[in-house]
């Protein structure tokens, strides 16, 4: 009887270190689309979930729906219940993201999300982009609009809020919100649209699609989409060019700080 001395070679799986990337996408564009519908609808459960906790401790009687309506509505009370909505949503929708698409997290290759650390010109990058597109991008939609005035949801309500509520606000819309969005549509959607389509398809679908989700937050204000679509473009083209997502989120990060400087000058 002879025995085999051919070491035993087990084949490579998503979980072992030694596996190389994956091929295909971490998603199609079912899954895509459905993780973002996902985050938007966690918005809208935590939400409620929140307001119900708000009337709650403040002692509000529930039959009086003027009485519930006009404190809820309160600006500190009513960006408090934004936070904790937006933390939580996001919060849910990135662990999925890693619980769902593990082993294409750190690829930066086009089937990848691109969480992987970037030289640091690329980051540089990113952040230069950041600070000349409000400009660009607020030109752009003055230009459209008009006479009309451009707002958004989120501004509206830190305009009306204490200035501790808006420093509370800030890294929510600064870091967490560019974080989760920049998983979704640099990541997961770009992704799954460049298994697909050539790359200025991809860079150009995955835009539109960020620009137009937004339409509910700036009150159905089209002449803001092409804005938000310019950023798109930028955050989509610097996920392609440097292999990571982290310049994206740079720039989309300083955007939404540059944004949020008004808040603190109507403050004084």
């Amino acid at each position: 009887m002879t025995h085999d001395s051919t070491p035993l070679i087990l084949p490579a799986t998503a979980s072992s270190p030694l596996a190389p990337p994956p091929l295909r996408p971490a998603t199609g564009l079912l899954g895509a689309a459905a993780v973002i519908v996902f985050y938007f609808l966690m918005q809208l459960v935590f939400g409620q979930i929140f307001a119900a906790v708000a009337r709650m401790l403040l002692g509000l009687n529930l039959d009086d729906a003027h009485a519930v309506g006009q404190a809820v509505r309160a600006p500190d009370i009513l960006l408090g219940m934004v936070v904790c909505t937006l933390l939580a949503a996001s919060a849910v929708t990135l662990g999925l993201i890693v619980w769902r698409w593990r082993p294409w997290l750190t690829s930066g290759a086009s089937a990848g999300l691109g969480f992987n650390r970037p030289e640091l010109r690329f980051l540089a990058m990113g952040l230069l982009a950041g600070i000349v597109l409000p400009f660009v991008g607020g030109a752009l939609t003055q230009f459209l609009a008009g006479k009309h005035e451009v707002t958004q949801a989120v501004s509206e309500l830190a305009d009306g809020a204490s200035v501790g509520m808006r420093v509370l606000l800030l890294p929510i819309v600064v870091m967490v919100g560019p974080l989760v969005e920049e998983a979704l549509f640099r990541g997961a959607l770009l992704s799954s649209l460049r298994g697909r389509f050539s790359v200025a398809t991809s860079i150009a679908a995955s835009a539109l699609v960020f620009g137009a989700v937004h339409l509910p937050d700036l009150d159905w204000a089209w002449y803001a989409v092409p804005n938000l679509t310019l950023i798109g473009v930028a955050c989509a083209w610097l996920r392609v060019r440097t292999g990571s997502i982290w310049p994206s989120f740079a720039a989309h990060a300083m955007n939404n700080a540059l944004a949020s400087v008004a808040w603190f000058v109507a403050a004084n």
